[in-house]
């Protein structure tokens, strides 16, 4: 493990450099000169997603060199050798389409992976001026208050958040049925448009929970941390510890896990 002071100090790295890729796509949303190119299926890109990672990635590795896996340019492997293997995770702009919009809903999320385990998690949303950060075992914050997810236990009354599997779209009768079960058996459901994000508002109690198929790493390591930090609980579709390897999430305040964990269990098979 890294010493209590080199995790201070990578994450005095992250939350600077989630605020240079932060200002970058927030001159780009207010000039609304980032041009839109398509990836593929329903992926989006800009020049202020790829002008975030290039500027970010930069600072990261000059000042806390370790791999790095960012959603643009893919991942890099530091040549230098660790005793303990480290990684950068990076999504210079979760919330593309909303962006494109001039929805003022979408973030930079940056999190340092330690030898297989989300160590720090960083959420910055520029329009809003929030800044979402946590360490393991040290908490969850944002900005310079400490978070908590919400009491709710009642599920009827639940608040939750999803996307649509717009990148995976084979499973959706799947996710549709899910979406029905949570529809008819919770309160109201909503679909921001940026994952990170969702989970933050999971982990501060704004929402009471969370889950979506399809994602990557760079979309829930950071705001994942944060809702454990937090005192929720994550997991995959089937309750367990393999989120980042299957693309699957359920992440709640822990209080509604098991009839979450439950449905979407049922809705889809392992696979």
């Amino acid at each position: 493990m890294f010493s209590e002071r080199e995790i201070e100090f990578a994450l005095k790295c992250a939350k600077e450099a989630a605020k240079i890729g932060g200002e970058i796509i927030k001159k780009y949303f207010y000039e609304g000169s980032s041009q839109l190119e398509m990836k593929g299926i329903s992926d989006w890109v800009t020049e202020a997603d790829r002008e975030s990672e290039k500027e970010i990635k930069k600072f990261l590795l000059e000042n806390f060199p370790a791999d790095f896996l960012g959603e643009e340019f893919g991942e890099e492997k530091y040549q230098k050798k660790y005793e303990k293997k480290a990684r950068w995770i990076v999504d210079p702009l979760d919330g593309t389409k909303n962006f494109t919009k001039k929805i003022a809903y979408f973030c930079v999320s940056i999190a340092l992976e330690v030898d297989g385990k989300i160590e720090i998690g960083v959420v910055y949303s520029p329009i809003e001026n929030e800044m979402f950060w946590g360490i393991k075992e040290g908490g969850a914050f944002l900005n310079d208050k400490k978070i908590q997810v919400s009491e709710n236990a009642n599920f009827e009354s639940a608040f939750l958040g999803t996307g649509f599997p717009f990148k995976t779209k084979k499973f959706i009768e799947k996710y549709l049925a899910t979406f029905k079960e949570f529809f008819l058996k919770g309160g109201s459901i909503r679909n921001f448009g940026s994952a990170a994000l969702e989970l933050c508002y999971v982990a501060c109690g704004r929402l009471d929970g969370f889950w979506e198929i399809g994602l990557s790493p760079w979309d829930m390591a950071a705001g994942a941390l944060l809702v454990k930090e937090a005192g929720g609980k994550v997991t995959d579709f089937w309750g367990e510890d393999f989120w980042l390897d299957t693309g699957t999430i359920v992440a709640s305040n822990g209080k509604i896990h098991e009839i979450l964990v439950k449905i979407t269990s049922q809705a889809f098979r392992k696979f």
